[in-house]
Formats: structure tokens, sequence, C-alpha cells
């Protein structure tokens, strides 16, 4: 009891253990302290690294990459440029195609049909005349809307050369046929109407009528100042001194009856007939 008073009386520090304590806790927490600054310098020390090897790998990698992607840019240019090219020929919009050779009367009539070149129309005493003209060489009237509607390739004349025959239009109505013939490397127009060359067929030979009673198997021939129709076979109408019609009828200029006249007839309309193309550059150009 004594010696508990005079502690408590005394006024000297007391020894215990509260000091331990936390000098212990200090210690404990300043060793922590040190070992997360120690940890965390370890991790920020590693990060240059990886990003150093971040930086390295895309760089090695980029190289392929980017050959692969110039490659994957050329590819699609390629592919688009044949494209491009298949889409115009079939538009028939690629200028200079490559062709096989074709012969100067074939380019002549070709550039005509394309409207590219002239031709000598004789009718109109032998003017200068572009296709798109072509409805001067059958009317004066400017506002007649005439134009080549049709084509067809033909050797008329059975030279070996051929001819190109226009079909032409007045709106929905037949008006005529314009002749092209190859002459010493001139291309000359010959104008015929409707009536005159009908049915034309692969033989050469067509139909034309001047008349109800009036017709004839016609066949054409070339010369250097113009053409000629030779008949194959005609009838022909007059009036005799009673003023009643008469007919006769014809077979290679010599007299016939009307019945072999007739026979002739059907057999000319059992040919084969010519085959007509629409204007066209795809058709010209596939033709000729």
């Amino acid at each position: 009891m004594k010696k508990r008073f005079k502690n408590i009386l005394t006024r000297s520090p007391k020894k215990n253990g509260l000091f331990v304590c936390i000098l212990t806790i200090c210690i404990t927490l300043i060793s922590g302290m040190l070992i997360g600054c120690s940890a965390r310098k370890s991790d920020s020390s590693g990060e240059p690294i990886q990003t150093d090897l971040e930086t390295t790998n895309p760089g090695i990698d980029d190289t392929p990459n980017t050959q692969a992607k110039d490659d994957d840019a050329q590819a699609d240019t390629v592919d688009d440029s044949s494209t491009d090219i298949s889409n115009d020929t079939q538009n028939g919009n690629v200028e200079n195609p490559i062709e096989q050779p074709i012969s100067s009367e074939e380019n002549n009539f070709r550039s005509i049909l394309l409207g590219k070149s002239n031709f000598i129309c004789t009718d109109l005493a032998n003017k200068s005349l572009n296709i798109s003209e072509i409805g001067q060489a059958i009317t004066d009237d400017d506002s007649a809307a005439v134009s080549a509607v049709k084509f067809a390739v033909i050797d008329l004349d059975d030279d070996g050369e051929d001819e190109i025959v226009l079909w032409l239009k007045n709106g929905m109505s037949d008006c005529g046929f314009e002749i092209l013939h190859d002459q010493n490397g001139e291309i000359y127009g010959f104008t015929l109407w409707y009536r005159a060359f009908m049915e034309l067929k692969t033989d050469g030979t067509f139909l034309s009528s001047g008349g109800a009673a009036d017709s004839r198997i016609g066949k054409m021939s070339f010369s250097e100042t113009g053409y000629s129709v030779t008949s194959q076979a005609y009838s022909q109408s007059g009036y005799d001194s009673d003023n009643e019609l008469t007919v006769q009828y014809f077979i290679n200029n010599e007299s016939c009856s009307e019945d072999e006249f007739n026979d002739k007839i059907n057999a000319q309309e059992q040919k084969a007939d010519v085959e007509w193309y629409d204007l066209s550059e795809n058709n010209v150009n596939a033709v000729l």
C-alpha cells in the first residue's frame, strides 16, 4: 500500500508499455510506407519498358500491315478500273475499243452511219450530206421529222461488195430508202421512194409498184454514173381505143399470162427477207 501511494505521489515519468506500443505502431507504419514506396517505384520503373515495347511492336507490325493495306487499295483500284471498263464497253462508251482490222469500205460506211462523216447525195446535185440531214433527200419541208431508223447490209448487184440500205421514216410513216454505194472510195447515196423499193430479199431482189396494175420484181446494178434496175417480171397497164383498161404481163421481158406472172410474184414473196437492224451505235459497231 505504501509503495502504491508513493507511485501516485511521485512526479517522475512513468515507465509503462504505452510508449513501447506507440513506438511499435510507428515502426510498423513507417516500414509499410517504405515497402509500399519501393513497390511503387518498381512498378513505375517497369512502365517505360512496357511503353517502349508497345511503341516498338506496332512499329514492327506496321510495315506489313501498311503494305497489306496498300496492296488492298491497289487491288481495289484495279477492280474498280476493270468494272468501269466493262461497264463502258457494255454501254458503248469506250472511245477506242480494240477491234479487228476492217476494210476501208466498212470503215466509211460505219463513219457515215455514226454521223462522223458525210455521203454524196446524188438526188441533191451531189451535195455532201450528213445522216442527221437525210430528210433533205426526201422533202424540202424542214419541219418534217424524216430520219433513218433501220439499216441493212446487202450486196445488191452481186459484185462482191456490200451496199448499205437505210430505211427512212417520217414519224410512223414509211417514206423511202437511201442506198449507200461505194464507188472508188467515195460513198454515194441514192434515194428511192418507199413503193419503189419494197420487200427487199437476201438475193437483192425487191418489189416495186407504180399503181394497182403496175408492179415488178427488180434487181439493181450500179455504174460510175448511177444505177439501173432490171425487171425480172413486171405488169404494165394501159387503155385501149375503147378507153378500157388493159394489163400486160412479162417475165424476163417476154410476154406471159396473168397466172404465170402471179406465180412469179408468189415465188418472190416466199424468198427470205433481208435482215434489218435498228440504227444504233451498238448495232453499227456490231454489224460493220
